[in-house]
């Protein structure tokens, strides 16, 4: 791309020194640059990006766009503008030649189901013969190929440059989740969706929000963004059972087509039957009626389900020919997860850390629990502390609680589980400072018939402990490998597995 184009784009710059005549990339990571970069220097919540401009020019870089003054080096050029993010989206959008053009773009925003959603809908689009994307919280995936993620929604040239290797790999859809950090920030600047889609919204993010009304007017801007051209055929999918769906319907002036668990909706469920291997149900469509076999587990995954099914529906695809597919479609990830079914108890890991999420686990197990129901529940160092009174009195309506840290960051670890024991209802809890050593004890006190329940991280692979140093973890292996053990079994995890 021609660095004078770029330039020319911008109405108000301050522009010194020389540019190079072209570029071939565009990066806020100095470690990323080269001599065909754009370097764009952002503040951010921990680092500023300005003071990773020389690291950036002895990488070789030689365009560096920022919001202030800095002296540069002969033969490099310093770009001055009011807003840089929204300049990196832009200039990535015309380095990459608009990727997001030639693919299906999906958003995918609620406070719980956000990965859940954007993965089945990755998982149908594979099993309908499609080459597809998914970006969020479970990393970046191209088909079956997956990639590390840091952010449930990565900052915005990084989002860019994921649409555009999507492109490179000629997908047809590309699936994301949409978090209200990345819409408050500005990450999703210039990505052009045409399916968005909201799950629910309930207590989450209060430490960046403040206001449950400010939380929910972010999440919005997913919708109020899709733009007025009446010409391209967008659309907005909203559950009919959140009262946040009215207002966003007038957001927008593109189609709403309603999903939940009431007649009122476009499409709802009936005669729903469940176990732990899966729930069927009727699906009521305005097309008519279809019986739905799924494989996952509980009342809110037959909304998901719903989400993935109507994001192929408006894609063209028959919803008898979308509902075979459901058959083959892989489970997700670390989300209402049953590990090995042939162990004496049943260990169950999911990611939800809301109290609303912890509800609805709650709900879904309770009725396939034979003996006791053993639930463990973290508390995120750094984040909205408001709901772990809540949580901590949810969690206490299994029979044994047990609480722990979940990246405790430099929050302390005792702090954030007493916050969790505050809420609790009954005096059978159990708080260990180390999420480990909770693990371990919730298998060890469990017999057989017993359901342990291990919630907030799925299979997230770390930990997030003091100056954010990320420590290899993983509750399911740790929770097989004692569990392995308690019961003499000849298969072990090794230690090897569960902190790589």
């Amino acid at each position: 791309m021609n660095s004078k184009t770029l330039i020319s784009l911008l109405k108000i710059k301050e522009a010194y020194g020389d540019f190079p005549e072209t570029v071939t990339n565009i990066t806020m990571d100095s470690r990323e640059v080269d001599e065909g970069s754009v370097f764009v220097a952002i503040r951010g919540y921990q680092v500023d990006g300005f003071d990773f401009i020389p690291q950036a020019i002895r990488s070789g870089c030689r365009f560096i766009v920022t919001d202030r003054h800095v002296e540069l080096p002969e033969g490099a050029g310093l770009l001055i503008v009011k807003d840089p993010e929204k300049v990196a989206a832009l200039f990535a959008e015309y380095i990459y030649d608009f990727p997001h053009e030639t693919q299906t773009m999906i958003g995918v925003t609620g406070t719980n189901g956000k990965t859940t959603v954007a993965t089945m809908i990755h998982n149908l689009s594979r099993a309908l013969g499609k080459n597809s994307a998914y970006l969020g919280t479970n990393g970046f995936m191209l088909n079956e190929d997956r990639y590390g993620s840091t952010n449930t929604t990565p900052e915005t040239t990084r989002l860019h440059k994921r649409i555009q290797e999507a492109h490179e790999r000629e997908t047809e859809v590309f699936t994301m989740e949409v978090s209200s950090h990345a819409l408050g920030l500005g990450r999703t600047f210039g990505i052009e969706y045409d399916i968005a889609i909201f799950t629910n919204l309930s207590q989450d993010h209060l430490d960046f929000h403040n206001t449950m009304d400010e939380y929910g007017y972010t999440k919005g801007l997913l919708f109020s963004q899709m733009g007025h051209n009446m010409k391209d055929r967008k659309y907005i999918v909203l559950n009919q059972d959140d009262p946040w769906s009215a207002r966003y319907s007038k957001m927008t002036p593109h189609e709403v087509i309603t999903y939940g668990m009431t007649p009122e909706a476009d499409f709802h469920p009936t005669d729903i039957e469940g176990t732990l291997e899966g729930f069927n149900f009727t699906l009521n469509t305005p097309e008519g009626a279809f019986h739905v076999e799924s494989p996952y587990i509980g009342h809110f995954n037959i909304q998901n389900l719903m989400c993935a099914i109507i994001s192929e529906w408006l894609q063209g695809y028959r919803l008898s020919r979308i509902i075979a597919a459901v058959g083959d479609m892989a489970p997700v990830e670390g989300r209402l997860e049953v590990l090995d079914k042939t162990l004496p108890i049943d260990i169950i890991i999911d990611f939800a850390h809301t109290p609303d999420a912890l509800d609805k686990i709650i709900d879904t197990i309770e009725p396939f629990v034979t003996q006791r129901l053993i639930f463990l529940v973290g508390m995120t160092g750094e984040r909205d502390l408001t709901k772990a009174r809540e949580m901590g009195r949810i969690s206490t309506r299994a029979d044994v609680a047990i609480f722990t840290p979940d990246n405790p960051a430099n929050d302390d670890p005792k702090m954030l589980v007493d916050a969790l024991a505050a809420g609790a209802s009954h005096d059978n809890y159990h708080s260990f400072t180390d999420r480990t050593e909770g693990i371990e004890y919730a298998i060890d006190i469990a017999e057989p018939g017993d359901t342990v329940v291990l919630a907030c991280k799925g299979r997230e692979p770390y930990q997030i402990m003091e100056d954010y140093v990320k420590v290899p973890h993983r509750d399911d292996l740790i929770a097989l490998d004692r569990a392995y053990r308690k019961y003499r079994r000849d298969e072990y995890v090794t230690d090897t597995d569960i902190h790589q």
